[in-house]
């Protein structure tokens, strides 16, 4: 199985703010990734405004490859500068990292990238040059396997600033706890991401004097996920799609009661029904040897699809315990995804007591399916 590129980042606004000052812009292209953040001047809407500006427009003009130094003076000449303080409204950091593992990066006014390599972290060797007036650094490197990156905001790096510490974290006590934090499990990137904005929090007394953003990214070994949904056209392949997705590599997931009897009954396992409700619009899941969720049909499905509508490059954005979250958090955790889809019509999905919104399983699966690929997961399906 091949490598793939991961990137996971979380943002947490100033305390008493409702939204994030920074903005992170991910483009995930077959033959590159590009990843922007930017820091707007203050914190709230007006910096989301400035820094959601700036980042759209690095990456819109990344997008396009056009020569570096064109894209920098672009930007540069259209970022606004602040009369009083002298100092542009939005900070900068760009990233490009091609399919030969060879990494260039751009920053402009943001704290230096953080390098963990052979269980260190370490700071990158930069070239500095001067373009439309402003100090640009810029680091070219090839990311090893086992490397791990990690971009901050310098809401990171002044944590605990008039508090717990006089003049912040800086950039070295950031490292120091990276380097700690990712040494504890270096495989799970979003786990270090979620403790290390803990960490970072504790610092600001849990309520953060300034927004703060911290992006990671690695390599790991491609997820394949394996969806069941439905029971075959013909009742002979009942077996014949047990076995298949019950001898699939990766993890599995079996959508709908009747799919998961039929299986239960084809593999001769236990079907265990749940009877929580994490969410009262969502049926409980169940459990079954050798799956790792089973959840009810039509009604999860398409709270799967209104979740992964909502999703945004870089982020997990659901952390319920219902069905639809855990099957949506499988599915954006995954790069690979095959449905096994059955086409028999389920009669109680005639039934007038539905939504009218509820569409029939095969046309839902068909959306998930164009939002997943949207996000560039790929996808195959196969109809029985």
């Amino acid at each position: 199985m091949g490598l793939v590129f991961e990137e996971f980042y979380r943002s947490i606004p100033k305390a008493g703010e409702e939204v994030c000052g920074d903005n992170v812009e991910i483009i995930k292209k077959e033959n590159k990734t590009i990843i922007v953040l930017s820091d707007g001047l203050g914190s709230g809407i007006k910096a989301n405004i400035l820094s959601t500006l700036t980042s759209k427009i690095a990456s819109g003009l990344l997008d396009k490859e056009l020569p570096l130094k064109e894209i920098l003076s672009t930007i540069l000449a259209t970022l606004p500068v602040c009369e009083v303080r002298g100092i542009a409204y939005a900070t900068l950091a760009f990233l490009i990292i091609d399919q030969k593992q060879q990494l260039r990066l751009i920053e402009i006014d943001t704290p230096s990238a953080f390098l963990f390599r052979n269980n260190q972290v370490k700071k990158l060797e930069y070239q500095e040059f001067e373009l439309e007036g402003k100090k640009i650094k810029e680091a070219n490197f090839k990311f090893r396997r086992q490397d791990q990156l990690f971009l901050v905001s310098d809401g990171v790096t002044h944590a605990g600033i008039g508090g717990l510490l006089n003049f912040g974290l800086g950039w070295n006590g950031v490292a120091e706890e990276i380097e700690r934090t990712v040494n504890k499990n270096q495989e799970d990137l979003k786990d270090s991401i979620n403790n290390l904005v803990k960490i970072f929090n504790t610092f600001y007394g849990d309520q953060a004097g300034d927004d703060f953003t911290i992006i990671g990214m690695k390599y790991r070994k491609k997820r394949k996920l394996n969806i069941w949904s439905g029971p075959p056209l013909k009742k002979a392949d009942d077996k014949h799609l047990a076995q298949k997705i019950h001898n699939a590599e990766g993890k599995k997931v079996i959508s709908g009661g009747t799919t998961a009897q039929i299986a239960s009954r084809e593999l001769d396992e236990e079907l265990e029904p749940g009877l929580e409700y994490y969410d009262k619009d969502i049926p409980p899941t169940s459990k079954m040897k050798g799956f790792d969720l089973l959840t009810e049909g039509l009604l999860t499905l398409n709270k799967v699809l209104s979740l992964l509508k909502k999703y945004k490059p870089g982020q997990i954005p659901v952390d319920g315990k219902d069905g639809a979250s855990r099957f949506t958090r499988l599915l954006l955790e995954s790069d690979s995804v095959q449905f096994f889809v059955g086409r028999a019509v389920n009669e109680s999905h005639q039934s007038l007591n539905l939504p009218i919104n509820l569409g029939i399983r095969s046309q839902i699966i068909s959306q998930i399916a164009e939002q997943l690929r949207r996000i560039k997961k790929e996808v195959k399906i196969e109809w029985f």
